[in-house]
């Protein structure tokens, strides 16, 4: 299953109430693209092992979102895992 890793901006929503998840990934040469992928009633969200909600994601969290191509061509989401806030970074 295709992965898109980068960090979340938001959820937007069309006219049409379809929400749509945007992300911010960094290609090789350090080009930033925002992806997007629609949001579906089974889209799975998680922190860590935990299921959350869509409010609980925050600007600039770390994602990775799995996704298929759907019947119209976009993105849609399957799963948008968030990196647990407990998370002890280690440098060096």
């Amino acid at each position: 299953m295709p992965v898109l890793w980068g960090h979340f901006d938001r959820v937007d929503r069309d006219a049409r109430g379809t929400r749509w998840i945007l992300v911010t990934t960094v290609l090789p040469g350090g080009t930033a693209i925002r992806a997007r992928a629609l949001l579906g009633n089974q889209t799975l969200i998680a922190r860590g092992i935990a299921q959350v909600e869509l409010a609980d994601l925050r600007d600039g969290d770390f994602v990775e979102v799995t996704y298929h191509h759907g019947h119209a061509g976009f993105l849609e989401a399957d799963s948008i895992y968030a990196r647990p806030n407990d998370v002890a970074l280690q440098s060096g």
